[in-house]
């Protein structure tokens, strides 16, 4: 909007330039009208814009007709929630059980289809969790969960 107020105002004032620049009548007649319709066109500049954004109107109010409904969005929300509190519940598990910083390990999560179990767990270890036995921390998780473990270090 900034620009388009800019350019107008220019337009303007370059019209207003030219007005009084040029002599009457002939040519200078001419030169003039020439400037007013430079600054028709700056005028008319966004309405193309505006009716294409009319034109695509009905699609965009279609679409948020199709939003999901809000029980889905919650639920949505909740399952992504509660998959973070898992994660975070394992870091401390994990961080508890082998005397480590929780700020050394992450977990990765990785879900089966349905959502519900986790189906592999990656565990990123940082500052001094990355002189841990790796092998140590994957069996324990493998055995706690029931799923493959790896681990990395970063």
């Amino acid at each position: 909007m900034k620009i388009y107020l800019i350019s107008l105002l220019g337009a303007a004032v370059l019209a207003a330039a030219v007005g009084v620049l040029t002599p009457e009548g002939g040519a200078g007649r001419y030169v003039r009208l020439l400037a007013s319709l430079a600054v028709l066109c700056v005028i008319a500049a966004p309405l193309p814009r505006a009716f294409a954004g009319l034109r695509d109107l009905p699609d965009r109010l279609s679409e948020n007709a199709g939003e999901e409904p809000f029980e889905a969005r919650s639920q949505t929300a909740l399952d992504d929630a509660s998959r973070a509190y898992f994660a975070q519940a394992l870091r401390a598990n994990i961080a508890q059980k082998f005397s480590l910083k929780q700020e050394e390990i992450t977990c990765a999560v990785r879900w089966d289809e349905t959502g519900a179990h986790p189906s592999k767990i990656t565990l990123i270890l940082s500052g001094s969790a990355r002189f841990r036995d790796p092998h140590e921390l994957e069996q324990y998780v493998a055995d706690l969960l029931g799923c493959p473990c790896d681990t990395a270090i970063a």
